[in-house]
């Protein structure tokens, strides 16, 4: 059998995801709170100023 260096993959994953501090959770929890604010904003609150909703 080859003699080979074990590679321990964890290491990689963990150094490489501090230096990247916008990852996918980020843009996607970013877009939901922007997508959230925009119904609140063009749908629920004019309904709440016109009195239609309370």
């Amino acid at each position: 059998m080859k003699q080979t260096a074990q590679r321990d993959w964890r290491n990689d994953r963990q150094s490489r995801k501090t230096r990247e501090s916008f990852d996918h959770t980020t843009a996607l929890g970013s877009l939901t709170v922007a997508l959230l604010f925009y119904i609140v904003y063009y749908f629920i609150y004019p309904l709440m100023s016109k009195g239609l909703l309370w």
